[in-house]
């Protein structure tokens, strides 16, 4: 296992950068203050067997009793969702939260043009805006009455 580790972080090492750098729409845009801060959680010990715990569990999702299939647990889903991506996200492609939007009833999807995986830094403001409307929709939605002060 210690050899999976090791593998992890010299891919990290060589290549954590350029996926820093390949999440904006626009890399120039990433300055070494952007970078220290996405760079900074590896160096936190076993960051890397959390990675990898993590990437099993996500590729071993099998069904189960206790655990039904991620898609069955997404439908099951009932409090308010807000998918937010960017149009040229290359992590995690705008069809692909196309699909979770898809698989979460009601789910709100947001698609920010020329914008990256990161439109709360790329795209603040737009993504504030989104945020805010989304805000207000659910929350003028629900009809519960307020808390009254305590007298």
């Amino acid at each position: 296992m210690t050899t999976i580790f090791l593998q992890v972080r010299m891919i990290i090492d060589k290549f954590g950068l350029t996926a820093v750098r390949n999440a904006w729409y626009d890399p120039k845009q990433v300055d070494d203050h952007v970078l220290q801060g996405y760079t900074k959680p590896l160096r936190v010990n076993d960051w890397d067997r959390a990675l990898v715990e993590y990437t099993v569990a996500m590729l071993t999702d099998t069904v189960s009793e206790s655990k039904p299939p991620l898609s069955k647990r997404l439908r099951e889903i009932t409090c308010p969702v807000l998918i937010v991506t960017g149009d040229i996200d290359r992590l995690v492609p705008p069809w692909n939260s196309e699909r979770l939007s898809q698989a979460i009833p009601g789910s709100c999807l947001e698609i920010i043009k020329n914008c990256g995986h990161l439109p709360h830094e790329e795209k603040v403001e737009e993504f504030v805006s989104i945020v805010d409307r989304f805000l207000e929709r659910v929350f003028r939605a629900q009809k519960e009455p307020h808390l009254q002060p305590a007298t």
